[in-house]
């Protein structure tokens, strides 16, 4: 099994245990609110508690509630549970493993998750769920368990999934599967999506004069200038080998930032 994120361990209890100040917890299953790292480059993780996801296929005669272990259960022999959450990250982030803390004591129980995009079309109508990344399998092992799956999947809010040439506005969601049969249950704490930010890739043609496409900072620069950063000078060079005042440096930081709004 891929080793369990850094982020720290969900106790058998379903407290979900900080070992560092990464991550944000959603819902249940966490002893306090973790802050998402916002900027940089590190690596980065998203919990989102079993408290988020809202039963999709409902039907009477199926049971779910909310146990002492603080993990969403589901009992139903003969029908498969679906549960789903919202999932918003940075345009741009690179999720590279999601990983589901689940409970699985009943024997052919499974528990598998898929991160969905959802395409939308015009007026509000979805063209259709394009799974995106996973599965993230389920432990066989009996008792309380994390499954992870890495690949890597770059969060957007517009693509071409189904290869027509024309980019789809979307939204994601978080798409967990859980049934069991016979004796005992299965019940899912929560899920860590870990992901990363990247600089945007660099176009094919330089937007400045003295920032050839060779340059070593050429991708940094183009970013600056497409995020609106930073224009040069406005005669075409960047002014790559000039100094910077503490004046330019607030606007830099200010622009980057988006600061700073009151109330």
């Amino acid at each position: 099994m891929t080793t369990v994120p850094r982020a720290g361990v969900l106790l058998a209890a379903g407290v979900w245990a900080s070992t560092v100040a990464v991550g944000q917890s959603q819902g249940a299953g966490a002893a306090a609110p973790l802050i998402a790292e916002s900027f940089g480059p590190g690596v980065q993780e998203l919990f989102i508690g079993a408290a988020a996801f809202q039963h999709t296929n409902n039907r009477s005669g199926y049971e779910i509630d909310w146990t002492t272990d603080g993990y969403l259960n589901y009992d139903d022999e003969s029908f498969l549970g679906v549960f789903v959450a919202p999932l918003v990250l940075p345009v741009g982030a690179e999720i590279s493993m999601i990983c589901t803390y689940f409970l699985d004591t009943s024997l052919g129980g499974n528990v598998t998750t898929w991160l969905d995009a959802v395409r939308l079309g015009q007026g509000g109508v979805s063209p259709g769920v394009v799974p995106v990344f996973g599965p993230v399998g389920f432990d066989t092992t009996f008792g309380y368990d994390v499954a992870c799956s890495e690949s890597s999947y770059t969060f957007r809010n517009a693509a071409d999934l189904d290869g027509d040439g024309y980019p789809e506005s979307l939204v994601h969601r978080l798409r967990v599967e859980m049934s069991e049969t016979g004796e005992g249950r299965v019940a899912l704490g929560g899920v860590n999506v870990v992901w990363r930010r990247h600089v945007s890739p660099a176009p094919a043609t330089p937007s400045f004069g003295d920032v050839p496409v060779s340059h070593p900072f050429f991708q940094f620069i183009e970013a600056l200038a497409a995020s609106g950063i930073t224009a040069g000078y406005g005669n075409g060079n960047y002014g790559v080998n000039d100094p910077i005042t503490r004046g330019q440096m607030a606007v830099f930081l200010s622009k980057a930032l988006g600061l700073h709004w009151g109330y």
